[in-house]
């Protein structure tokens, strides 16, 4: 089966959420429509919540895709807000498959899940716009692993 990973920023306005869902979206569905089933996503705040949450969306009409989390660590929404939390359970409680790197949180723990979701892709759908942090280097990880990167 064909895979597709996401990786972007975390901190997203209101107004950049709002512009890219649609995007995200048509993105998700084309690749759909050319035979990707596996949707990895990493379970964290902002892009990745709308990803997973675009991909449950689109599961009404694809009912055979998935969605894969690759949780970083355990406990990754400990310190999140209570509203934060209610939308990542229910992502994972809606999840076809969770997978956790590590135990504990280390300081390699994001950069191992983000290469795991990479490596078991064939595209990567990426919202990256600084040329620093964890969403630019997955980006250039997955380039340097001749990945297809959609770039939003």
């Amino acid at each position: 089966m064909k895979s597709c990973c996401f990786t972007g920023h975390r901190n997203l306005e209101g107004s950049v959420r709002e512009q890219i869902i649609p995007v995200l979206t048509d993105k998700i569905e084309q690749l759909i429509n050319e035979g990707v089933a596996v949707f990895i996503n990493g379970g964290a705040l902002g892009f990745d919540t709308l990803s997973a949450l675009a991909v449950l969306g689109l599961k009404n009409k694809y009912p055979k895709i998935q969605l894969h989390i690759y949780v970083p660590h355990k406990g990754q929404s400990d310190r999140w807000s209570d509203d934060n939390k209610t939308i990542y359970d229910y992502i994972l409680s809606r999840a076809d498959r969770i997978e956790v790197i590590s135990q504990f949180h280390h300081s390699e723990c994001m950069k191992d899940r983000n290469q795991s979701m990479v490596d078991d892709s064939d595209f990567v759908i990426a919202y990256v716009r600084k040329n620093s942090g964890g969403s630019y280097y997955t980006a250039r990880y997955a380039e340097s692993k001749n990945k297809k990167v959609f770039y939003i």
